[in-house]
């Protein structure tokens, strides 16, 4: 029998050479990745994909694996994530749990009943590697299987699920920020109601999703991975599915959409499923879900009501930090994550009260977490615009100009650079060149408008309004115009309807343009 080994060589390659020698010593023939050395291919990703196409795959569970064969976040090691991708698509082309020519080999060390669905669905083996105890048994299952790829009946599966499995064998094949995945993406949501595989494949699509931060498309999966949970009877393992589907779907969204009440009760509720399951990395992404959301409401909150919201949000990075290094280890991507977290609410906290000690703690953490990410990666971008933002606090406006600048020129995620275009505007227009930062602003108010991101759209367009109204409608607006406008409406997206309205309304009259009734038109658009 022609068996491959697959593992994460960071922390499965001394139970990965056991399970080897074991095979090799009975007979069998094993290929694993510590052949590269004598066989030296020419492509080591056709390599894999060959292995793992004709091959029965033993999988060497470990912690930087699961990693792998759940998040598109995993950048660790890019190797052991795309051969868990190609894991994961033979698992999709095969049905039930026995017969399919992928076996979950499970040290001692990690609980069986915690794997993922996707795993759960298989017959697990235990094997130690200290004892080799369970090595008979991992021989007898290998012994029943048939030569080849499948060495199994394959059992009739429905044309849709079939369909389904090879869009999201497709999309994973791809890079999040391609053209071909953002279409199989939206091909999956569109056909994908009532559909457990989409669901079971959430965090393949919703990473598409944002890598092109397409809030509509986000807001719709979620709709429908849910709307399919509710409706079907989840596998043993598939509990903690919703938890997932409501902190990076839901909550995500709604974060963008300025639904913070709502958000903040769907980080919650995520936290408190991902908890009951015992899925502890959901729940710490759900705790970091919940302290954003905070952070925001804060930033929009009333004097009296901003202290609240910030101790919320300290409290939950103190836990989620706390659960990330007890799960991912102290020098993490994820901590790396909450610590720019909590750089910003340090941020808003010198902006509400002018200590210079916040400003100085809030470049500590920056500082801290630039250590932690991986440059290139979405969080480091937006790290990288928070530090332009701090340049500004500190009134490094040059330095802080470059930090963006490299951004716009060089991310792939589009709302990252919308909002670098918008923190740019902020800088240039700190040293008075104003005719630029309204450009920035008009190229970022279009591409949020684009992604579905109406209200940061609307607080761009405001910020033009409020310096050079002729470049949006054919009026200038006043300062007295402005200071009532946002007195009345304290959406930017009801001053710029009731502006809008406005110009409509004055092109139908005749003579004279008359004074704008502001009161009227916010609560003409507030009602509409």
């Amino acid at each position: 029998m022609a068996i491959f080994v697959s593992y994460s060589s960071s922390d499965g390659g001394p139970a990965a050479s056991v399970v080897v020698e074991a095979l090799r010593a009975r007979g069998f023939d094993v290929l694993w990745d510590g052949d590269l050395t004598i066989i030296h291919p020419l492509s080591i990703p056709a390599w894999m994909e060959t292995a793992v196409r004709d091959r029965t795959v033993l999988v060497i569970v470990s912690d930087d694996y699961l990693k792998a064969l759940l998040s598109n976040d995993f950048v660790e090691r890019r190797g052991v994530r795309y051969e868990a991708g190609l894991v994961r698509h033979k698992i999709y082309h095969h049905g039930g749990a026995h017969g399919c020519a992928v076996l979950p080999v499970v040290p001692p060390e990690i609980d069986a009943n915690a794997l993922p669905s996707v795993l759960q669905q298989l017959v697990i083996h235990r094997f130690d590697p200290s004892t080799r105890n369970g090595e008979e048994d991992l021989v007898r299952s290998l012994g029943a299987l048939e030569v080849g790829n499948g060495g199994g009946a394959m059992y009739s599966e429905s044309e849709g699920i079939h369909q389904t499995r090879m869009m999201l064998a497709g999309l994973e094949a791809c890079p999040p920020s391609s053209a071909q995945a953002y279409r199989l993406a939206h091909d999956l949501v569109r056909h994908g109601e009532g559909d457990l595989e989409l669901a079971r494949a959430f965090d393949s699509v919703v990473g598409v999703a944002k890598a092109h931060g397409d809030v509509r498309l986000v807001s719709r999966l979620s709709e429908v991975c849910l709307k399919t949970l509710s409706s079907t009877l989840p596998l043993k393992g598939e509990g903690a599915l919703k938890a997932k589907i409501l902190i990076s779907g839901q909550a995500w969204h709604l974060l963008r959409e300025h639904r913070f009440s709502q958000a903040a009760s769907v980080a919650e509720e995520g936290t408190q499923i991902a908890k009951k399951y015992r899925d502890l990395y959901t729940a710490a992404r759900g705790q970091r879900a919940h302290a954003r959301v905070f952070l925001h409401m804060a930033a929009e909150a009333l004097p009296y009501d901003r202290e609240f919201y910030l101790r919320n949000c300290e409290h939950l990075v103190i836990l989620a930090t706390t659960l990330f290094r007890s799960i991912c280890g102290p020098t993490s991507e994820e901590v790396g994550v909450c610590a720019s977290l909590d750089a910003e609410k340090r941020l808003l906290r010198y902006e509400m009260t002018r200590e210079r000690s916040e400003l100085t703690a809030a470049w500590d953490r920056a500082q801290l977490a630039e250590g932690l990410l991986t440059p290139g990666t979405e969080p480091y971008q937006w790290l990288t615009v928070l530090q332009a933002r701090l340049s500004l606090a500190a009134r490094r406006y040059n330095e802080g100009k470059e930090l963006v600048t490299e951004v716009i020129a060089t991310a792939d995620f589009p709302e990252v650079v919308a909002r670098s275009r918008q923190v740019r505007a902020d800088l240039l227009l700190a040293t008075r060149d104003k005719a630029e930062a309204l450009q920035d602003l008009l190229d970022a108010e279009k591409q949020f408008r684009e992604l579905g991101c109406d209200y940061a759209a609307a607080t761009c367009w405001w910020t033009v309004a409020k310096t050079d109204s002729t470049k949006l409608v054919s009026f200038r607006l006043s300062t007295a115009d402005v200071l009532r406008l946002e007195d009345l409406a304290p959406d930017p997206r009801d001053r710029r309807l009731a502006v809008l309205e406005h110009e409509h309304r004055s092109a139908k009259r005749l003579g004279r343009r008359s004074a704008p009734d502001w009161a009227c038109l916010v609560d003409r658009v507030q009602h509409e």
